[in-house]
């Protein structure tokens, strides 16, 4: 399983990736080997996902984890290598941001969103209305993420104390199960057996030897029943 970072090392990891991958678009040395390097950090991410041994199909980066700093690098450069805010991959930058919410804390993704506006813009100053109108969404459609990922957990929070209550209710029917069957199997028979000792002056000892096997039947139950509440 990825290591899990601290909120503040969570941003400001996520932080110095985008600077790194905006000083590498400045750098005119650089830029040619954007693509190669986005298939580093590409490769590099599957690598830590192998790394945590999760499944084939999750790709979605493990919470507060490297995983989303590498995510957050590859979809920058690759963006910001083709074209900025015009590049035919700028519509992945909304499953960058589903990833960045669903990884990471709330505050963390607002900080985030608001550094990728700042990155796009700082690319490409002089953004047309259409483009600064694309920018601008962001904040929105991240919203609308941490709205659905605050409702995902209170459905899964309802669902754990629904299960926890059926449990619950399981163990009680169970115990009711016990008792009855201590009653019916047990202490019933041995009233009748008790009742006709009785019958004869000579069995005090069978008569004690019972009353004190029922008394620890009794008390072991009695634990029990406290046990569980």
């Amino acid at each position: 399983m990825s290591a899990s970072l601290s909120t503040t090392f969570h941003t400001t990891a996520m932080t110095l990736g985008i600077a790194l991958i905006y000083w590498w678009l400045h750098i005119p040395s650089l830029q040619p080997y954007s693509l190669q390097a986005f298939s580093v950090i590409g490769l590099l991410y599957f690598f830590v996902k192998g790394l945590s041994k999760t499944k084939a199909w999750h790709i979605l980066p493990a919470f507060m984890s490297i995983e989303t700093v590498l995510a957050t690098m590859a979809f920058l450069l690759l963006i910001g290598a083709t074209g900025n805010t015009a590049s035919w991959f700028y519509p992945l930058t909304y499953i960058h941001l589903f990833f960045i919410v669903f990884s990471s804390h709330i505050g963390t993704s607002i900080v985030v969103t608001m550094l990728i506006m700042l990155f796009h813009y700082g690319l490409t100053p002089n953004l047309i209305q259409h483009d600064l109108v694309s920018l601008f969404t962001l904040p929105i459609i991240m919203a609308f993420f941490i709205f659905a990922k605050l409702q995902h957990e209170e459905l899964i929070k309802d669902k754990l104390v629904v299960q926890e209550e059926e449990a619950r209710l399981n163990e009680l029917e169970s115990e009711e199960f016990k008792l009855e069957n201590f009653l019916e199997n047990f202490l019933k028979p041995k009233i009748n057996q008790l009742e006709q000792l009785f019958e004869y002056p000579n069995n005090f000892k069978s008569i004690k030897g019972q009353l004190h096997l029922i008394k620890l039947e009794i008390e072991k139950l009695l634990n029990m029943i406290k046990t569980i509440d």
